[in-house]
């Protein structure tokens, strides 16, 4: 098939005969945002679509997203719902895909999923679907900037292509070991001695293809508050079928620091004792079949203009449908 995309200096192109790069940013906040866009919007190979699926429906966030789409001259959807005191990063990654799929996403698109506080390196998405060639999952990481190098993130950089900071010599020694670790991880599952979720995933930068997704019904949305639901998506491509891609050192983003959430070890993340459980590689809620929630709303903004929007429904089957925003439920 045919499809366009926007170029960082905001001009149409066709690129033919290949899967859609679809970018599936997760956020609950502002905090970093605008950054982690311009290097989205920096790309050498720009993704198809641009979602950004928060886990509330803060009017700060929509109002950001609007001008990022003007300022970087890209178009932007956004998926949003009222939080339900509960973190819920599972639901939040599938309404992402149930907008991709309402919104027109190809079937053979490749999902590339990264997190709000993380601005991705130049060559990112490129390196996600040239690594993807064979591989259903690829697996990136990510540069932990410290506080100083986040006060000091040099957006002119960025928008050369190069890193927001100085990295120093230990960040890429880290960042090259832990590649080498991975694959050493990979060989030993592909003559079956590695753990069931590895090499593991990390949320804030790994690409899924579409049919996989749909294959173990994305991620599983019993995993409510926070950790274990990446381990637990990863074990279950490869319970699936899925093969993986290393991609640790290539595929890079920058994260910006921020106060954390995780808990102290991974023993005591609220989601491990479901992990554990070795479920099924399908899940039973997840993109078709989700946990209740208020209809998550989409909104489409190209160059500062929303173009778009539309509620998502559930259907009798449990999968997703395009419902017309109601007056009432559009904000005055």
């Amino acid at each position: 098939m045919d499809c366009l995309y926007r170029t960082s200096g905001g001009s149409l192109r066709v690129r033919s005969d290949v899967s859609e790069i679809a970018l599936a940013m997760t956020t609950h906040t502002t905090r970093h945002l605008r950054r982690s866009l311009m290097g989205v919007a920096h790309q050498s190979r720009p993704p198809d679509r641009v979602v950004v699926s928060c886990d509330n429906h803060l009017p700060e966030i929509e109002s950001l997203l609007r001008e990022c789409s003007a300022e970087f001259k890209i178009p932007i959807t956004q998926v949003r719902r009222e939080h339900q005191n509960e973190c819920r990063l599972s639901q939040v990654r599938n309404n992402a895909v149930r907008a991709l799929k309402l919104l027109g996403a190809a079937s053979n698109s490749r999902v590339v999923y990264l997190d709000g506080d993380c601005c991705p390196a130049r060559d990112a998405v490129a390196t996600h679907e040239r690594a993807g060639a064979r591989a259903e999952l690829v697996i990136g990481f990510r540069i932990e900037l410290t506080p100083e190098q986040t006060d000091d993130f040099d957006e002119p950089a960025v928008q050369r292509g190069d890193a927001p900071a100085e990295i120093t010599a230990d960040q890429r020694r880290q960042l090259s070991a832990r590649d080498t670790r991975y694959r050493q991880q990979l060989f030993l599952r592909k003559i079956g001695l590695s753990k069931p979720h590895k090499p593991k995933l990390l949320g804030a930068n790994f690409s899924v293809t579409l049919p996989m997704l749909d294959r173990i019904n994305g991620f599983d949305e019993e995993f409510i508050g926070y950790g274990a639901e990446d381990d637990d998506a990863a074990r279950r491509i490869y319970l699936g079928g899925g093969r993986a891609a290393i991609a640790v050192r290539d595929a890079v983003v920058f994260h910006q620091w921020h106060p954390t959430r995780a808990a102290a070890s991974w023993d005591q993340a609220p989601g491990v004792a479901r992990f554990r459980m070795n479920l099924p590689f399908r899940c039973a809620h997840g993109i078709v079949n989700e946990i209740a929630q208020p209809s998550p709303e989409v909104v489409v903004f190209d160059n500062g203009r929303e173009i778009e929007r539309f509620a998502i429904g559930t259907n009798a089957n449990g999968a997703c449908e395009r419902r017309i925003m109601r007056p009432e439920l559009r904000e005055a």
